[in-house]
């Protein structure tokens, strides 16, 4: 099983965390989970990666380690201007 890292960001307010696989250095893959999921999740699909790829994967707003959202706002305009900024 590849080892994830676990990184905290500040996006657009949150304490978002992100979780890592990989060497920094190689080309990064996101990895984006769905409703009732967590960035964990992806931990079966990484270790069956055939090649080195630094994998990045956010818990969204709410899920996982990353802060409730304050405001309750929980629409897909605001996962996608939460993504922008990871992606950033």
């Amino acid at each position: 099983m590849k080892e994830s890292r676990s990184l905290f960001i500040d996006v657009r307010g949150l304490k978002y965390h992100l979780r890592t696989w990989g060497d920094a250095g190689a080309p990064r893959l996101f990895m984006l989970h769905g409703f009732q999921d967590v960035s964990a999740s992806w931990q079966f699909t990484v270790d069956a990666l055939q090649r080195d790829w630094y994998v990045i994967a956010p818990d969204w707003r709410g899920y996982g380690l990353t802060e409730w959202s304050k405001a309750g706002s929980y629409w897909s305009l605001d996962l996608v201007a939460d993504l922008d900024v990871v992606l950033g």
